[in-house]
Formats: structure tokens, sequence, C-alpha cells
């Protein structure tokens, strides 16, 4: 076998955490941007807009 084929012998690379903290990063400004939304209202009633679509 390789040396560099066991992850816990060779190690991440930079370049992975810098991938995984960027990642890591847009994750919890997703999950802000969700709170923030339904905390405000915005997705409390998604139906209501194709049913007055409709209505029309």
């Amino acid at each position: 076998m390789c040396p560099n084929c066991f992850p816990s012998t060779a190690g991440l690379a930079p370049g992975y955490i810098i991938a995984l903290t960027i990642c890591a990063l847009f994750f919890l400004v997703a999950i802000g941007v969700m709170y923030m939304a339904s905390r405000s209202g915005h997705l409390e009633d998604l139906e209501d807009t194709k049913f007055r679509m409709l209505d029309d």
C-alpha cells in the first residue's frame, strides 16, 4: 500500500482546509438567512400566492 492512501497518516492539505472553511461559512450564512426569513414572516404562507393568481 502507498503511504498516502490513508488520510490519517497523510493529513489534510491546506487547500482542503480552506475549502471546508468556506463551505462551513456558506452553510452558517444560509442557516442565518433562513432563520431571519422565518422570524420576519416571509415563509408563513407560500402557497397563497399561486391561489391568488388563479382567482384573477
